[in-house]
């Protein structure tokens, strides 16, 4: 039976973890804001959303990674719009110059549909900006997206303010204790828009992400923020509630 929710995991690609492994985390009360990267992984998520929907949200979407042909993009955009309806959230959707510049032109027409889709249903974004940070709060602003995560958030300290005051928020991610940046941002972050995440199963520097990491990020973050472990954990999952709408 699952706990009451004690910690939020705003980005996992949870259908890549093993059925046992999702039992773990709902039973260990873990909110999961389940993402997805194509057509076939926002079924998924969709799927374990209703088998836990006390525990998950899902959202749905296509990764800038996964873009190599407009025509097949398209297409599977056409078969994810289908879905937005039943999801959560819209996500993981975004652009990537770090990556795989090479398909920036495509992702940003990509991008723009997923911002229009997301304003339309009136649903958050859970947004990939690695390299491209300024680029994509130019186009929710531009777009009049009201609600917005930016996942896993290195970006320019200089480009924070602009962020907040949109009213977007960034989710710090369980690997903090290896990025000095990272703590930078956490250091420059109000509370009031701050989100966890594991992105698992993502490998980092060694480091298997999981939500089961996210107790221990908790105590990072409120280390460097000065303040109680638990008034923190209570705030995040306040920040998601009022992001995600529930």
């Amino acid at each position: 039976m699952p706990r009451d929710i004690l910690y939020l995991d705003a980005h996992v690609h949870l259908y890549e973890f093993q059925v046992e492994d999702v039992e773990r985390f709902v039973s260990s009360g873990i909110r999961l804001i389940a993402v997805s990267e194509d057509y076939l992984s926002s079924l998924k998520v969709l799927e374990i959303r209703d088998s836990y929907p006390e525990n998950v949200l899902a959202c749905v979407g296509l990764h800038p990674w996964n873009l190599k042909e407009e025509g097949a993009a398209t297409h599977e955009v056409d078969l994810i719009e289908a879905l937005i309806s039943d999801a959560d959230c819209v996500g993981e959707v975004g652009l990537d110059l770090k990556f795989v510049a090479a398909t920036f032109p495509l992702q940003r027409k990509i991008f723009e549909r997923f911002v229009e889709l997301a304003r339309t249903h009136n649903k958050p974004m859970n947004i990939h900006s690695a390299g491209a940070w300024r680029q994509t709060l130019e186009l929710l602003k531009q777009h009049g997206v009201k609600s917005a995560v930016f996942h896993w958030y290195t970006g320019p300290l200089d480009l924070l303010p602009e962020l907040l005051s949109s009213g977007y928020m960034i989710s710090v991610n369980a690997s903090l204790r290896l990025q000095p940046k990272a703590k930078q941002v956490v250091s420059a972050v109000p509370v009031s828009s701050m989100l966890t995440e594991s992105d698992g199963p993502y490998h980092y520097r060694g480091l298997t992400l999981t939500p089961l990491l996210i107790p221990e990020l908790i105590a990072e973050i409120a280390s460097l923020k000065g303040i109680p472990e638990d008034t923190l954990r209570k705030e995040v999952l306040g920040n998601a509630k009022k992001l995600f709408n529930r």
